[in-house]
């Protein structure tokens, strides 16, 4: 399910995840996908992208969207820091799970759904 990853490609991923990634910035401050978030309509997958949970066609064209400019920004941060774009993809599913609030929905390394609570949210043990 997961490629395996090296300690250190993961360390580089992380500092390009960081630096980049404008595609999850844009889908962080996208008031659409802020409110299909909060309403659990939406969630953040562990591989770096986002699931339409629930809301219909709408809410599905707005993930559908802002999925494309996820995978592009990770292509081109792929790119500058010579690594695979699923390790980025990884990293930044990783720091988007971590920042998630109580009551929104993430996906849990074992692939099902669970709603952040106050405490921290489950993530893969490879997350840096």
């Amino acid at each position: 399910m997961f490629r395996a990853f090296s300690s250190r490609s993961l360390g580089l991923a992380l500092a390009g995840a960081l630096t980049l990634l404008p595609g999850a910035a844009m889908a962080q401050s996208d008031p659409a996908y802020a409110a299909a978030r909060s309403a659990g309509q939406a969630g953040e997958r562990y591989d770096g992208y986002i699931e339409a949970l629930a809301g219909g066609s709408a809410v599905k064209a707005l993930v559908d969207d802002l999925n494309i400019k996820r995978r592009a920004a990770y292509f081109a941060q792929a790119k500058v820091e010579a690594v695979p774009v699923d390790q980025i993809a990884f990293v930044a599913g990783c720091r988007n799970i971590l920042n998630t609030v109580a009551g929104e929905k993430y996906q849990a390394p074992d692939g099902t759904w669970q709603t952040r609570g106050a405490g921290a949210p489950l993530r893969d043990s490879r997350c840096p």
